[in-house]
């Protein structure tokens, strides 16, 4: 497209994160400057792969939240995803691959859990992403003491920012020692999972995986009661306090509230809905009681 240049084209996703399984998608992020409208250059990228005849199926998602082309590669049948100026989800997908090596519980755990969530239907249009899931899983091993906060493993690096988020995250293997628990097995981690969030109370706290902690969700109806180190929230509240559906609070009309590890003022379960977080719910409940039962018996 004239007037359209692309500056970078950098992989992302579970194909990066190494939480992929064999059929996953390949998923791209396309970096681009350009004078034309963020759907007109959508809309060409989409013509062009359907005229390249390498890749088939193309669909332009341009109303979408994070707006896409899904296509899939014609010699290879793997289905493919494109996104547009969405860097944030590429260091992501880093973050994640990174904090996989902190511990080796901590894959098998994530893809247990992906597996279950998605057996259940719980991973959906209208429920959670896998990302998302991943988050509830990573925070329950924060509280554990198995994974550090965000917060801590940005403390010793320069900044990378993208728009006004720290995106940046230490890789210094000492930086990553906590409370390691060695005597904890994958089926202790998966079990606290399903007790912790079956008496979780989500109408009134926040899961921060950059803090590492609950929050209460009134804070951020009143950002100054917010911890120091969510200065950088505190200070987009102030510069778009006037636009209700940019900040935290305002992304959902739901009540699961989890927040971005980098990018603060979103929440990754907003599309959750009470159908879906009650059958989440349910479904925790469900497997708490089944392993005190088991607990009964065994003692």
């Amino acid at each position: 497209m004239l007037g359209t240049t692309i500056t970078d084209i950098l992989p992302y996703g579970s194909r990066i994160s190494g939480l992929n399984i064999s059929n996953s998608d390949v998923d791209i992020n396309i970096n681009y400057v350009s004078k034309s409208p963020p759907k007109t250059v959508l809309k060409s990228f989409a013509k062009k792969l359907r005229q390249s005849r390498v890749f088939i199926k193309v669909i332009a998602l341009i109303h979408a939240k994070i707006p896409i082309i899904k296509c899939t590669h014609q010699n290879t049948g793997i289905d493919c995803d494109l996104s547009f100026n969405n860097v944030s989800a590429v260091h992501n997908s880093h973050l994640l691959n990174h904090i996989l090596s902190m511990d080796y519980r901590i894959k098998p755990v994530l893809m247990k859990l992906k597996e279950w969530a998605i057996n259940i239907g719980l991973i959906c249009t209208n429920g959670f992403s896998s990302y998302s899931f991943y988050w509830l899983g990573l925070f329950i091993m924060q509280i554990m003491g198995l994974v550090p906060s965000i917060h801590d493993l940005q403390k010793s690096v320069p900044e990378v920012l993208v728009c006004q988020w720290n995106c940046a995250f230490s890789k210094n293997p000492q930086e990553c020692i906590t409370n390691k628990q060695e005597t904890l097995n994958e089926s202790d981690i998966l079990n606290f999972f399903y007790k912790y969030y079956s008496n979780f109370d989500f109408d009134k706290f926040v899961i921060s995986p950059y803090t590492g902690c609950t929050l209460l969700k009134k804070y951020f109806e009143n950002v100054e009661q917010l911890p120091d180190k969510l200065w950088r929230y505190k200070q987009f509240y102030k510069e778009n306090k006037e636009c209700q559906k940019l900040l935290f609070l305002g992304t959902c009309q739901f009540k699961m509230y989890t927040q971005d590890p980098f990018q603060h003022n979103v929440n990754i379960t907003a599309r959750v809905t009470p159908k879906m977080f009650d059958k989440f719910i349910n479904a925790c409940k469900e497997l708490n009681c089944k392993t005190l039962t088991e607990i009964k018996k065994t003692t």
